[in-house]
Parts: C-alpha cells; sequence; structure tokens
C-alpha cells in the first residue's frame, strides 16, 4: 500500500506558509563530484530552532546553502524524523534546487535496516550538505542512531567534506543526550523531560527547540539537571546556531537563543519523586540575539 500523508499532521510539521508544492521528479540525481583531499578540521553543523522562513528571505536555508558548496553544493535532505517524509523532503528539495544546488537528493530512509544498507551509505559519500527535517526525534535516532549511514555522515563531517544541518527533531538529534519527550510551560519536577541518546555528532550539549514560542525553558534547565555535564541549547523558531571547528557558535536568524550552563549547578533532582518539585541553584543563563558568539570550550561569550 504507498505511504499516503496525513493532512493534520501535513500542518503540523511543515510549519511554512504557502509554499509552492511543486514537482520534483525533473531534479539532477547526486552526482559524483571531485573530492578534495580530506582536512582535518571538521565542517560546521548548523542547529536550527524550527520554523525557518522557506518562502520569503530564507536567511536560514541560505546559510546552510552557502557553506555547503553555494552553487557547487550536493545536498542530501535526511526527512527520517518525518511521519510524512516524502512530502517534507519535496520541500525542501523544491528550495534547494530554486537556489541553484548542483545536485540534490532526498534520502527517504524509514527503518534502522535501510541506514545499514550499504546502497544507501553509498548515496552520501558525496554530499557536502546534508539536512535533517523536523518531526520526531525519537524516530530519527530509531532510524540513525549506531547505524552505518550515520558513521559515514559523522566521518565525512569529521573530516570537513560535508556541512550538517537539523532542524526542531533534526536539531534536537544532534547531540549525544537529546530530549526526546516533554511538558512546556510545566513547573519544575523530575518527570517532564525524558532524555535519551541521539546521533551523537555534539557529545557535550542537549538541545531544545521552538523554544520561547513553547515556553520550554523549565524543561531544558530540568534536563541540563539530569545531565549536568552537558551545555544546554534552547533556539527559537526561526533562529539557528552556527557551530565551528573551534567551538565558537554564532546565533543566526530573527530570534534569540538561549543557554543554560549547568556546570555549577546543584540540584535535587535525582532525589525528587517524579511529581515532586525539585530544589536547583547556581544554573547560568544566557540570552544571546542574533550575531552573538558563544565559545563552547570556555562556556562564554565572545
Amino acid at each position: 500500500m504507498p505511504h499516503l500523508p496525513d493532512v493534520s499532521d501535513a500542518h503540523r510539521e511543515l510549519e511554512w506558509n504557502g509554499v509552492p508544492s511543486t514537482p520534483t521528479n525533473d531534479a539532477q540525481p547526486l552526482s559524483r563530484p571531485t573530492v578534495k583531499d580530506p582536512i582535518t578540521a571538521r565542517s560546521d553543523i548548523i542547529a536550527v530552532g524550527g520554523a525557518e522562513d522557506k518562502e520569503n528571505e530564507r536567511h536560514i536555508l541560505w546559510e546552510f546553502f552557502r557553506r555547503a558548496g553555494g552553487k557547487s553544493a550536493h545536498i542530501t535532505i535526511v526527512p527520517a524524523a518525518s511521519g510524512i517524509p516524502a512530502v517534507l523532503g519535496e520541500i525542501y528539495a523544491n528550495i534547494f534546487q530554486q537556489m541553484g544546488a548542483a545536485s540534490l537528493q532526498v534520502l527517504d530512509i524509514r527503518s534502522p535496516m535501510e541506514a545499514r544498507d550499504p546502497d544507501n551509505v553509498e548515496k552520501i559519500r558525496f554530499s557536502t550538505g546534508i539536512y535533517f527535517t523536523g518531526g520526531d526525534q525519537e524516530r530519527l535516532a530509531e532510524v540513525l542512531a549506531h547505524s552505518e549511514l550515520m558513521e559515514a555522515i559523522r566521518q565525512q563531517w569529521q573530516r570537513g567534506q560535508t556541512v550538517i544541518a537539523g532542524t526542531s527533531a533534526g536539531a534536537s538529534a544532534l547531540g549525544q543526550q537529546m530530549i526526546s519527550r516533554g511538558y512546556s510551560g510545566e513547573p519544575p519536577t523530575p518527570a517532564i523531560v525524558t532524555v535519551k541518546t541521539g546521533l551523537g555528532l555534539l557529545p557535550r550539549v542537549i538541545i531544545d527547540q521552538h523554544f520561547h514560542q513553547r515556553n520550554r525553558l523549565v524543561r531544558l534547565v530540568t534536563a541540563v539537571a539530569h545531565y549536568p555535564q552537558c551545555l544546554g541549547i534552547g533556539i527559537d523558531e526561526n533562529t539557528a546556531v552556527v557551530i565551528q571547528a573551534n567551538d565558537v557558535m554564532e546565533v543566526i536568524g530573527l530570534g534569540t537563543v538561549t543557554i543554560v550552563d549547568g556546570t555549577q549547578l546543584y540540584s535535587t533532582v535525582q532525589e525528587a519523586a517524579a511529581d515532586e518539585y525539585f530544589r536547583l541553584h547556581n544554573a547560568r543563563i544566557h540570552f544571546l540575539p542574533p550575531g552573538s558568539r558563544f565559545d563552547l570550550n570556555t562556556l562564554s561569550p565572545l
């Protein structure tokens, strides 16, 4: 039976306004460009807070496109987080085709078996940019984590060959620890957030998205209380952080980024019952508007 998208899911997941749904059957398949010698510095990684502008200025998408090589970019879209991957993949394919990518493809994988398939691993070998769409971060991690495909993506990123971006659920999954479920606008109890293993590209951070729009500060602070060795990064909609090889992070887009530093944090989150309020002290909070830069090594603004 063909996989048909649910219309209500489309409205929830696509987060766009009037993007034309033009066919992409004439899009060029991913070609095999000449690859330069691997470099030691890893590529940039871009975490997007969701609802990025897809039809007007497209500032964040243009920035990903530029860093992936511009007109020479070979882009792979991975909609594995989505419940409607064919629909969402087509929307992003249209956008990057309009921008003028040299080649693009939608890698529609829906199971761990497909993520282990050598043919799918081979398909991303010459990608200069990989874009993880939104949807459900737990679904994305279940499909990709610890797979041959994810390991190939990681190696290309570490060699400086492939820029990686993720939006919404795709951003949350970038960390080693990942908020998989949670409640917005709730008081602090241990049970308001569930943290699981993500894709592991950013081992020392926990990313939350749609941040101020969905009132998620308390759940991010709670996640950091559970994992104080991780830096909490809350990203507003139509906002992104660009993390460079030197671990300097820059804020782009129209909203703000909230940093939760738990290195000096004390809490009773481990002792409290699931529905009991817990005590927390000494969490450091930073609010970073567009253009701000933050050093992930020193945990300080620049």
